[in-house]
């Protein structure tokens, strides 16, 4: 059965391939009289993709493929990248072969397939490296006057496998940090695409995050390693042991269904972290009750949840855990944002209402930092890898 699954996919795949491709040549290519060098590349292209397709599906049928993986990432976004902006165009312009005396569907099909290209290209080449740095103010009765201006500095979601042997944008993230001389530093899940050891090549860089109170971390949906078929399950556990030591060893605390205190003088603050509260087909972790078993009901709470749907789903409708704060992480604003006038939209607003930024509801506040790594697309157009800077005031 697998095997037949397998098969009506690759000619699935092959045929649209195909037709997309035969299209562009007919239409483009053949229309305009391009040189035969031209021609030729644009099949060897096309023969290279079907054989890449085949290749691809043939890995996945092994349990042990990481679908995570660096080559298979790549691999897929150029194909990608090859046949979106001529799918677009055949979209558009076919209207063409009924009423053949107009050209603007053609136009309008060229116009959208330049400017898929286009943005595709920015946001890999450009986008995932240009950080953006926003600064919140998170105003609240109930925080101690000795917090009044006490700074958080929130990353997210680095993925470190996806990043190679290239330091620089954590090196960068890094410095940026620690020039804003944070009282606190939070991480909010998913330090690694599949397994512990991608913290290696990025642990001296690591190291370096400094701030008054410390860094605490929690885990995101891909910190368990529940992406990767174990050959032997107690491969999978060892994982996730290495994945908490190297946290440790890195100065980290982690914050796994439990709560600590932050103290100024007589005052204090409860920082609370749950473990990943997933959604199918995600693991349910995370666990508030226990994480804030030993929280004093009157004081101010801030809460590291990796999926924002928590803050929507338990705490919002829940008043017993009465959260001042919660920070969030998961969407990456699925890597693609456009800003118009004062609002920002994304696909992402498709699954997850509270996507990106300050989200404010019955005096509760979520903040969702849209992350610094990336998954699936190796692009980021209007949405740079992020670094929040939250000011905590009294008013």
């Amino acid at each position: 059965m697998a095997y037949r699954i397998v098969f009506t996919m690759l000619m699935f795949i092959v045929l649209f391939n195909g037709i997309t491709d035969w299209y562009f040549y007919k239409r483009v290519l053949q229309r305009f009289n391009a040189p035969q060098w031209l021609k030729k590349t644009h099949i060897c292209i096309s023969l290279f993709f079907v054989a890449y397709v085949i290749f691809l599906i043939y890995k996945f049928i092994n349990p042990y493929t990481d679908p995570t993986s660096t080559v298979y990432v790549w691999g897929t976004y150029t194909f990608l990248l090859f046949y979106l902006p001529k799918l677009a165009f055949l979209l558009l312009s076919w209207p063409e072969l009924i009423w053949k005396k107009t050209k603007g569907f053609s136009i309008a099909g060229g116009v959208l397939g330049l400017t898929i290209a286009g943005c595709m290209l920015w946001g890999s080449l450009v986008g995932r490296f240009q950080f953006q740095e926003n600064k919140v103010n998170i105003p609240s009765e109930r925080l101690p006057k000795a917090f009044d201006g006490y700074t958080v500095v929130q990353f997210s979601d680095t993925h470190l496998g996806n990043f190679g042997h290239d330091n620089s944008i954590i090196q960068e993230m890094v410095d940026r940090i620690n020039a804003t001389h944070p009282d606190l530093i939070v991480f909010t899940g998913d330090l690694v695409n599949t397994k512990s050891g991608e913290i290696d090549r990025f642990y001296p860089i690591l190291t370096k995050l400094k701030a008054r109170d410390g860094v605490y971390s929690i885990m995101g949906n891909h910190d368990y390693g529940d992406y990767v078929y174990w050959r032997k399950p107690y491969e999978h556990q060892e994982n996730l042991d290495n994945l908490h030591k190297k946290q440790a060893s890195l100065g980290w605390k982690m914050l796994n269904n439990r709560s600590v205190y932050l103290h100024r003088g007589n005052d204090s603050i409860a920082l609370i972290g749950v473990e990943n509260w997933g959604e199918p087909p995600f693991h349910q972790y995370g666990n508030l009750t226990m994480a804030m078993k030993n929280v004093n009901s009157t004081c101010y709470k801030l809460l590291l949840s990796h999926n924002p749907e928590h803050w929507r789903r338990i705490i919002l409708p829940n008043i017993k855990y009465d959260i001042d704060l919660t920070l969030a992480g998961h969407t990456h604003a699925w890597q693609m944002a456009i800003k118009i006038g004062n609002k920002r939209y994304s696909p992402a607003a498709f699954k997850y209402p509270n996507w990106g930024g300050l989200s404010e509801e019955k005096g509760k506040y979520l903040y969702v930092n849209e992350g610094i790594g990336y998954v699936m697309w190796p692009m980021r157009f209007g949405t740079g890898p992020e670094i929040t800077v939250l000011r905590l005031f009294k008013n």
